[in-house]
């Protein structure tokens, strides 16, 4: 076989990450809720930061395809959400991402790709992080979680549906994050119920990801390319083997 350019080869390798990051943002998705068994797929996350590497070395000018690198974006949010764990005393927790800081950055992410996310969704799984954050951080991660109730924009718009996003939630949330009366954990765990928030959050990453390209191996691998009807599809791929 004759030896690969570095064109053809910086190409296989792009086409290769988009293929893991796709498989291990779902296997991700599949999974939260459940930290004790993201040790499952570990393997394809080190393979997506590998290949990430790799790409990295390549230098492409201009940078990443714009899908490519959204959904290397979404798939650094997934992860470390996969991997959460509400902290349950006060031991040091080395390598630890507060629920906070990972709020915050969802946010982040939906501000820089705002074209391609619902101004509600992102807004209400954004206080509803917010929620879980407050009742699980408020007396171990204060900056954090400072730093998440203050976020905001320069938009104006942007921020009233935010606010009233954050409302929705505030207004169920004691003292001196929310106006609603004390409550107990137990109370307040029923009314900020985990599972929902893991669905909100798988929905709207699951659905953002079917509005982006599928990855050119898994179109092969279906038997059919983008654009192509099956049988130009497997023309090209005759072709390619010949």
């Amino acid at each position: 076989m004759a030896e690969q350019t570095p064109n053809v080869r910086a190409e296989v390798d792009l086409m290769i990450l988009d293929y893991l990051v796709c498989l291990a943002i779902s296997r991700l998705l599949a999974m939260v809720g459940n930290p004790d068994i993201c040790a499952d797929v570990e393997w394809l996350v080190e393979s997506v930061e590998t290949f990430r590497w790799i790409i990295e070395g390549h230098q492409f000018e201009p940078a990443l395809p714009w899908d490519l690198d959204l959904k290397l974006r979404i798939f650094h949010i997934v992860n470390l959400y996969c991997r959460y764990e509400a902290p349950r005393d006060r031991r040091p927790l080395p390598n630890f991402t507060p629920l906070s800081h990972i709020a915050v950055e969802f946010m982040q992410f939906c501000h820089s790709s705002i074209e391609n996310v619902s101004k509600k969704r992102w807004f209400d799984l954004g206080a509803h992080l917010m929620a879980h954050a407050i009742l699980e951080e408020k007396d171990r991660f204060p900056e954090h979680l400072r730093r998440l109730c203050s976020w905001t924009t320069n938009d104006d718009e942007l921020n009233a549906y935010w606010e009233v996003s954050r409302g929705m939630f505030l207004e169920h949330m004691p003292p001196p994050y929310g106006t609603a009366a004390p409550a107990s954990r137990e109370e307040l765990d029923r009314i900020f119920d985990v599972q929902l928030l893991h669905n909100r959050l798988t929905g709207f990453f699951e659905d953002l990801m079917d509005v982006l390209d599928v990855p050119l191996l898994v179109q092969v691998e279906q038997g059919q390319l983008i654009g192509l009807t099956h049988e130009e599809t497997q023309r090209v791929i005759e072709y390619c083997q010949s």
